[in-house]
C-alpha cells in the first residue's frame, strides 16, 4: 500500500474522535480521509435497515456539487444485483459503473445524471453482521481501482465499525449512569423510609418495653402489698389484744380487784403483744424499703456504687411474694466485700425479669425449685461473672435461639409479651455494657451467663 495511504489509515486509527462514542464526528472524519486518500469526488456512507431490504443515505460529501441530496435511499426491489453484491463480496470494484454487473442499475437514474463513471464500495460489519456500505463514486474519466485503494477502503471499514462500538460503550456507560442516579435516588428514597420506619419502630419498641417494666413493676406492687399485709395484720391484731388487756387492767384498778397475779399476766400478755407487734412491723418496713429501693432503681439508669451481695439480697427479697407462690429455694454466692460502679436499675431489672421467667416458665407444675446465682472476679480483666441458673423445664433448641428476640413468646395466648428477655438482652449489652450467653436442655434448666466491667464510666 501507498505510503500516503498508510499515513491516513494511521491518523485515523489513532484519533481520538475514533474512541470518544460520537459517530457523526466519527463518520465526518472517516469520509473526508476517504476523499483525500482516493482522490475522488464523492463519498458516502449507507447503512441498511434491519431486514437488509434497503439503506439510507448517512453522510454524503461531494466537493463539486456543494450541498447534495442525503436523503437517498435503495432498496433491493429496485436494485437486486447491486444487494446480491453487497450480499456476497467483500469490495465492489466497479472500474465502469455503467456496464459493471453490481452497478449497472444505476446507470440511467443515477450515475449519468452526477457524471460518474466508476464506483468503489466496501461493506460495512459491525459484531459479525453487515450494516451498510462506504461509497466512493469517480467522476470524470473512467478509474481503474488499485489493490491498495480497495484495502485503503476496507481498512477504513474496519475503523468504522470501532467509532460504532465507542458509540455503543458511550450509550451504555450513559445508561447506566441514569439507572445508577435512579438507583440512588431509589436508595436515599428507601434509606429515608427505612429510617422514619425504623424510628417509629424505635419508638413503638421504647413504649413496649417501658410498658413491660410497668408491668413488671405492677406484679411486684400487688405481690408487695399482699407481702406487707401479712405482718401488718399480725401487728394489727397484736395490738387489738393489747389494748384489751390494757382495757381490763384499768377496769381492775378502777374496781380494787387488781391481784398481783392478775396484773403479772396482763403484763406479760401485753409485752407479747407488743413484740409480736414490734417484729412484724420491723418485716413490713423492710419490705417497704426493698421494694421502694427496687422500685426507684428500676426507673433510672444512673451510675451508682453498690455492694453487690447486699443489692442482689434486697432484689431478691423484694420477689418474695413471686417466689413463695412457686415454692422457689434462692441462693446467692458472692463477695461481701464486692463493690461496683454500675447502673443497678438495668442489674435489679435483669433478675426481676430472669426470676420472673423462671416461675412463670420454669417452674410451671414442678416443686423444689431452685435459682441460683454466683458471682465471679476477675481481677485481671476488671470483670466480673454473673452466672444464673435455675432447675426448671428448659428450653428446646428453637426456642433457645429465638429466646432473645423481641416479642418471641411461648405464652402470647396466655399473655405473654415476648419482650422479658430482649429487655435482658438490651439492659445487658447496652446499659451495663457487657455480654451475655445463655445455655438450656430441655428438663435441665436455664443458665445466663454474663459478664460485666467492675466500674463503668
Amino acid at each position: 500500500m501507498r505510503q500516503q495511504l498508510v499515513q491516513l489509515l494511521y491518523k485515523v486509527s489513532t484519533s481520538a474522535v475514533l474512541d470518544d462514542g460520537y459517530i457523526e464526528l466519527a463518520e465526518q472524519l472517516i469520509v473526508n480521509t476517504i476523499i483525500d486518500g482516493l482522490n475522488t469526488a464523492r463519498a458516502s456512507i449507507w447503512l441498511l435497515n434491519s431486514d437488509n431490504s434497503q439503506c439510507h443515505c448517512q453522510l454524503l460529501l461531494d466537493k463539486t456539487n456543494g450541498e447534495p441530496d442525503q436523503s437517498l435511499i435503495l432498496t433491493r426491489a429496485n436494485f437486486p444485483a447491486y444487494f446480491s453484491a453487497l450480499d456476497t463480496q467483500r469490495v465492489i470494484i466497479a472500474n465502469n459503473a455503467h456496464t459493471d454487473p453490481a452497478t449497472s442499475e444505476f446507470s440511467e437514474h443515477y450515475l449519468t445524471p452526477l457524471s460518474i463513471n466508476s464506483m468503489l464500495d466496501a461493506p460495512l460489519r459491525f459484531k459479525g453482521k453487515m450494516i451498510g456500505i462506504f461509497c466512493c463514486e469517480h467522476t470524470g474519466s473512467f478509474r481503474q481501482w488499485e489493490d491498495d485503494e480497495c484495502t485503503f477502503l476496507s481498512g477504513l471499514a474496519d475503523l468504522y465499525g470501532r467509532a460504532l462500538s465507542a458509540q455503543e460503550s458511550r450509550l451504555v456507560k450513559q445508561q447506566l449512569e441514569v439507572a445508577n442516579h435512579y438507583l440512588e435516588e431509589r436508595v436515599i428514597e428507601r434509606t429515608n423510609t427505612l429510617q422514619k420506619t425504623l424510628e417509629e419502630l424505635t419508638g413503638t419498641q421504647e413504649k413496649l418495653i417501658e410498658s413491660e417494666k410497668m408491668a413488671a413493676l405492677g406484679n411486684l406492687v400487688a405481690g408487695v402489698a399482699h407481702e406487707v399485709n401479712t405482718p401488718i395484720g399480725i401487728a394489727v391484731t397484736a395490738n387489738s389484744s393489747a389494748t384489751d388487756n390494757l382495757k381490763q387492767l384499768n377496769q381492775q384498778l378502777e374496781n380494787n380487784t387488781l391481784s398481783k397475779n392478775s396484773l403479772m399476766t396482763m403484763l406479760a400478755h401485753i409485752d407479747e403483744c407488743l413484740t409480736i407487734s414490734s417484729s412484724n412491723l420491723d418485716r413490713a418496713a423492710a419490705l417497704i424499703c426493698n421494694f421502694k429501693q427496687t422500685a426507684v432503681d428500676q426507673s433510672s439508669l444512673d451510675i451508682s456504687t453498690v455492694m453487690l451481695n447486699d443489692y442482689l439480697a434486697n432484689t431478691i427479697h423484694s420477689l418474695t411474694p413471686l417466689t413463695r407462690s412457686h415454692q422457689v429455694i434462692t441462693t446467692i454466692e458472692c463477695d461481701n466485700t464486692l463493690s461496683l460502679v454500675t447502673v443497678s436499675g438495668a442489674l435489679s431489672q435483669i433478675i426481676m425479669n430472669l426470676v420472673s421467667n423462671s416461675c412463670v416458665h420454669g417452674f410451671k407444675g414442678r416443686t423444689n425449685n431452685q435459682i441460683n446465682i454466683v458471682v465471679h472476679v476477675d481481677t485481671q480483666q476488671n470483670t466480673y461473672t454473673l452466672r444464673y441458673s435455675d432447675n426448671g423445664h428448659g428450653m428446646s433448641a428453637n426456642v433457645l435461639q429465638n429466646v432473645f428476640e423481641p416479642f418471641f413468646t411461648t405464652t402470647r395466648g396466655n399473655g405473654g409479651s415476648g419482650l422479658g428477655m430482649a429487655i435482658v438482652y438490651n439492659l445487658a449489652t447496652q446499659a451495663l455494657q457487657g455480654d451475655v450467653k445463655i445455655h438450656s436442655q430441655p428438663e435441665q434448666g436455664i443458665t445466663v451467663t454474663f459478664t460485666f466491667p467492675l466500674s463503668l464510666s
